[in-house]
């Protein structure tokens, strides 16, 4: 386990940097993040590099055993760049510069500023790069966005766009281009998808910029990871995700990097601990292999309002929670809130004050204590899953071209499942279109919309193999030109689930439609946002609807198709919590995957395993404010505190469990 703090040196006088080292030790830390934001400290005028305040500060950070993680960066590009080159600067959807005065306001495409990027890395990589302190590198600053619609991007569009088709008639016939008289002879006529922003564009064109944003963004990643890992030696490279943003593809990115991480800030304080929870999991996904959280929050946020801090136990809460989906490294943001700029009340370890009476500084350093008691426990133990989730930033893109009249989000559908499966107490693995499915029993492929030869052969080995697979409402409805399928829906996985569908309707205005039949025959559910009417064909019905249109036409609503072990489940609506709740816990049964445990709720439980030896860490983590109660089968041991647990176990509030079998 790494557990450490991002530290702004060159925010503070630097008579106070030893105590703040010496503070760090005493809360056990062993890692500090450095430098990302600090461009205009290191070179403040062009070609005038200064790196004796950074020597200085990881001298002062190393004599207290603290080893450091650089990044590099060019998040934050000064003054003096942006003046003499406005043309580095991002274009948005509207088509206004974005000025400079923040942070994240170049373009990842302007060769000007990858000239820069190349220049500054190199200075920071041929400095450091051999430096025994250092341990890694982190590139840039939660990359993808702003997607930027500047000339240089249209420029590198029509080249990207070259490439692929490599004749214009091509791209004519695969983007439909006869709707509407929109027939290209020269690359140049080619738009922008915000060239005419009150309409959305041909849905093929958004796609594709889509793709190419992405692209973009993970060769500009890409380019800086080649630099460090050419002037460096035994130093990993990392990258800090926002796992949910999605302009472009983490997965793609993740084949780059030696480490994953992730930034932690719930959007909701009080009530999102089942999407940060998602967050650990998806950024675990992408390179199937335990991360870091990079920047873990631990105090008050400013973003439109000020956040609540947490309360007494919750900082230590969320830390067990990262650590319990996969997280071998733990930094929290930030050791102090900055006096002046746009983050004063980003809140930090310690308070404006600089004080070790912070409340913060002493949670944290209670828990720097127990990881230094138990992180060697922990140490080698990975995420192992019988469920996944499908998770495709493409299919998003896809689902996003009708932005402006779909009644379906892509990332709501999948947190409605996550949700149910975060209530059922079982670990969950993200997957992506080449991940390996193996040890996978139940696999959920929410909103697919575009399916290949590729993903029916993916999908069908799985489900011949003996997994369990569940298809939704607006799956194999088109090809990954983004054109509908001229097949019967669900297009090329018809003969996987067995199924037509002939007829279908949004229910956003009206939601009367309702469902019965699944498990509980005297339980219905009323559909939201969309219904499949789903004629079985050879598989068998689980649900109908029964009221509304097309309630009255005894339309199947959930199906089975069995192929000898495995079975294809389709879902063909979509609904509240209820619904996702029920089918989820049918689904479980089919599977014979079994709660971890079982407790009460806003109780959450996940699993660490041992590959080796086979040996299980279960971790419990409390997310009220409420004494909370879990059931143990037998005797188990809490690592924590090396005391016998058995029974009914109450967890304090915010509480947390590590338990060991005896």
């Amino acid at each position: 386990m790494n557990f450490g703090v991002d530290y702004y040196p060159e925010h503070w006088p630097e008579d106070r940097w030893s105590k703040d080292a010496k503070l760090m030790e005493e809360a056990k830390f062993d890692t500090v993040r450095l430098a990302e934001f600090a461009w205009s400290k290191i070179e403040g005028t062009e070609g005038e590099i200064d790196f004796t305040w950074l020597d200085r500060a990881i001298e002062t950070l190393a004599n207290r055993n603290l080893d450091i993680v650089l990044g590099t960066p060019t998040a934050a590009p000064p003054p003096w760049l942006t003046e003499k080159h406005p043309e580095v600067l991002a274009v948005n959807e509207d088509k206004e510069v974005v000025k400079p005065g923040h942070r994240r306001h170049y373009c990842v495409n302007s060769k000007v500023y990858r000239d820069y990027t190349k220049a500054i890395v190199s200075e920071m990589a041929e400095k450091y790069g051999e430096d025994e302190r250092v341990i890694g590198w982190q590139t840039d600053n939660e990359l993808g966005h702003p997607v930027c619609y500047c000339d240089d991007c249209r420029t590198k569009f029509h080249a990207w766009l070259r490439d692929k088709y490599e004749d214009i008639d091509e791209l004519n016939n695969r983007w439909g281009t006869t709707f509407w008289s929109h027939e290209y002879t020269e690359w140049s006529q080619i738009p922008l998808p915000n060239d005419n922003p009150r309409k959305g564009p041909n849905p093929s064109l958004h796609l594709d910029y889509k793709r190419f944003f992405s692209q973009s963004t993970v060769g500009y990643n890409k380019f800086q990871v080649d630099i460090l890992q050419d002037e460096t030696e035994n130093q990993w490279v990392c990258h800090n995700f926002m796992p949910h943003f999605p302009n472009f593809d983490h997965f793609e990115m993740a084949q780059d990097l030696d480490l994953a991480t992730w930034d932690h800030y719930p959007t909701e304080i009080r009530e999102s601990y089942k999407e940060v929870s998602a967050g650990h999991d998806l950024t675990y996904g992408v390179k199937d292999k335990p991360f870091w959280v990079m920047e873990e929050q631990c105090s008050y946020l400013t973003r439109d309002d000020l956040t609540p801090a947490p309360r007494p136990g919750e900082t230590r809460m969320w830390t067990y929670q990262s650590i319990a989906h996969g997280a071998d490294g733990i930094i929290y943001f930030r050791w102090r809130p900055c006096r002046f700029g746009d983050e004063q009340f980003h809140g930090g370890v310690l308070q404006h004050d600089g004080s070790r009476e912070s409340p913060g500084y002493q949670e944290v350093k209670s828990v720097g204590n127990e990881l230094a008691e138990v992180g060697t426990e922990i140490d080698g133990t990975v995420v192992e899953a019988d469920v996944g989730i499908y998770y495709s930033f493409e299919q998003n893109w896809s689902m996003d071209t009708y932005r402006f009249h779909s009644p379906i989000d892509y990332e709501d559908e999948i947190a409605s499942y996550y949700n149910a499966l975060f209530a059922a107490n079982v670990n969950v693995k993200f997957v992506s279109r080449n991940s390996d499915l193996n040890g996978l029993d139940l696999l959920i492929v929410p909103v697919l919309p575009m399916v290949d030869e590729f993903l029916q052969d993916k999908f069908e080995s799985f489900v011949k193999e003996g997994g369990k697979l569940v298809g939704t409402f607006r799956t194999g409805i088109k090809d990954f030109d983004n054109h509908v399928t001229d097949k019967t829906f669900p297009g090329r996985l018809s003969e996987l689930f067995g199924i037509s569908i002939r007829e279908f309707t949004p229910v956003k205005d009206k939601p009367e439609v309702t469902l019965s039949g699944l498990q509980d025959e005297g339980k219905s559910y009323t559909a939201k946002d969309w219904v499949d009417c789903i004629d079985p064909g050879e598989a068998e019905p689980l649900a109908k609807y029964d009221q509304g249109w097309p309630g009255d036409r005894g339309y199947a609503g959930v199906t089975r198709n069995n192929h000898d072990d495995g079975a294809a489940y389709y879902v063909g609506l979509s609904g509240e919590a209820d619904l996702y709740r029920d089918l989820v816990s049918y689904l479980l049964k089919e599977a014979g995957i079994e709660p971890i445990l079982t407790g009460d709720e806003n109780l959450e439980v996940r699993k660490r395993t041992e590959p080796e030896t086979g040996k299980e860490l279960v971790f419990v983590v409390n997310h009220s404010s409420s004494q909370k109660s879990v059931q143990l089968p037998g005797k188990l041991t809490d690592v924590l505190t090396e005391k016998e647990k058995s029974g009914t176990t109450t967890l304090e509030p915010f509480g947390v469990l590590i338990l060991r079998q005896k």
